[in-house]
């Protein structure tokens, strides 16, 4: 057993924690699987299928990725390239056929060409995303680097085949499975091996909460989810290999995996529901949806990217619009206006901001960001108020689990503090903490 397959027993028994060993963390690198498979891991994993004719690769490469990950698959396979698939269309998962390309234009044998399939509807993601290049530069910065922009492609390496339902392929005498579900993405795939019993997941897997609820992306589909994992489920895999985090290896433990990661999302995808048709406002669902709490304490199922409140709200996205039900919110007063009167009447923006201090030395984050804000859009000006403020973000990020929430405040505290930076070179206490962290 190597070290990645090591973690995943020890994170299965409870010897360690997903908050200690990330499951987008390392251990990096190849190990093999079954006698046939090798999973790759990575920020996102790779897997590889030897066959007569050439390597099934699944997800080859994210776009920061591609040279390590094509590195790792010839460490311990000469075979070439013959089909690449796409689980989706994020771009920690669409990169790396390139260099299988290259390969055979530099080859002077007759080697496979290459060919790439997909869902049909990743054509549309990779339009969407040259649209909106600038703005995933924006998103994709908050949520992994707290703030700033962050690289984002403008051009993919676009599937050869796209499929709409389900496919099934042979490559050298091996039956390959592709299934369309829709879940964190409209276009996921997940794959199955019969031959082997191995399940590639792609993102529908990945060591935690599902990804349902990104409060920056485009909508997901927690509801279709749970019913593409019970598909998944009903095939009787023996190894799962998800698109993050480590593999699961055993009948039992995989079918406990998918069922029970179903449940979670069926438990809060019907509760939403329930409310909704029972005419609840987003604020009320939100207050009262929980998930199934012994489903929370599962190693798997732990708020470490994504979290249950935001799948309820994207739940609500999905099914309710963009009105939460509350009038005032309908056409709201802008927040700058809002501000300037809660500050009047709370005697003004500097007693927002020790009353923010205050609660959030209570340990009442979510209050004290509120005042927090307030106090900044009503005296916008004020370099103490811009400082105190951050510092409140800042601890609050350090207290969230989920990568999503803890990039969003980290961005706040950083655009604040580095505000004050720029009328006041002197105070740099905050950005400097900020950058150690």
């Amino acid at each position: 057993m190597g070290d990645i397959l090591e973690v995943a027993e020890a994170l299965w028994n409870g010897e360690k924690t997903v908050y200690t060993q990330h499951p987008f963390g390392p251990p990096w690198g190849p190990e093999q699987i079954s006698e046939k498979t090798w999973f790759i891991k990575g920020f996102a994993n790779t897997i590889v299928r030897s066959t007569p004719d050439g390597l099934v690769i699944i997800d080859p490469a994210g776009s920061v990725e591609a040279d390590k990950k094509h590195r790792a698959v010839r460490s311990f396979s000469q075979q070439p390239l013959h089909t690449a698939i796409y689980t989706h269309g994020h771009v920690d998962h669409v990169f790396g056929v390139d260099r299988f390309l290259n390969e055979v234009s530099e080859s002077n044998t007759n080697p496979v060409q290459p060919r790439v399939i997909a869902h049909e509807a990743i054509l549309d993601r990779f339009n969407r995303y040259r649209t909106t290049n600038e703005w995933n530069r924006h998103i994709n910065g908050r949520q992994f680097l707290g703030g700033g922009k962050a690289d984002f492609p403008s051009e993919f390496h676009r599937p050869d085949i796209v499929y709409r339902d389900q496919l099934d392929i042979t490559v050298g005498g091996t039956r390959v499975m592709l299934r369309h579900a829709r879940g964190e993405t409209d276009d996921h795939t997940w794959v199955f091996f019969p031959d082997e019993k191995v399940l590639a997941t792609g993102d529908l897997v990945i060591w935690a909460v599902p990804n349902g609820g990104n409060p920056q992306k485009v909508q997901r589909y927690v509801g279709e989810w749970a019913t593409a994992l019970r598909s998944m489920a009903a095939l009787e895999p023996e190894i799962l290999l998800p698109g993050h985090g480590f593999p699961i290896i055993g009948k039992d433990r995989v079918a406990q995996l998918l069922s029970e990661t179903a449940t979670y999302l069926e438990s809060v995808y019907d509760q939403v529901l329930q409310l909704m048709n029972q005419g609840e406002s987003l604020d009320t669902i939100v207050q009262q949806v929980n998930p199934p709490e012994e489903l929370s304490q599962r190693a798997f199922l732990q708020p470490i990217y994504d979290e249950c409140e935001f799948l309820v709200r994207n739940i609500w996205r999905q099914f309710g619009g963009w009105y939460d039900g509350t009038p005032s919110h309908l056409k709201p007063a802008s927040e700058d206006e809002q501000s300037a009167e809660i500050a009047r009447l709370a005697g003004g923006a500097g007693q927002l901001i020790r009353r923010a201090g205050e609660l959030a030395n209570e340990g009442n984050f979510k209050l004290a960001c509120h005042l927090a804000e307030w106090a900044v859009n009503a005296d916008s000006d004020n370099l103490e108020i811009q400082l105190a403020a951050a510092d409140i973000f800042k601890k609050r990020a350090g207290g969230e689990t989920s990568t999503m929430a803890v990039g969003i405040f980290r961005d706040m505290a950083r655009r604040l503090s580095e505000s004050a930076d720029q009328e006041a070179p002197g105070e740099t206490v905050i950005k400097s903490q900020m950058n150690q962290g």
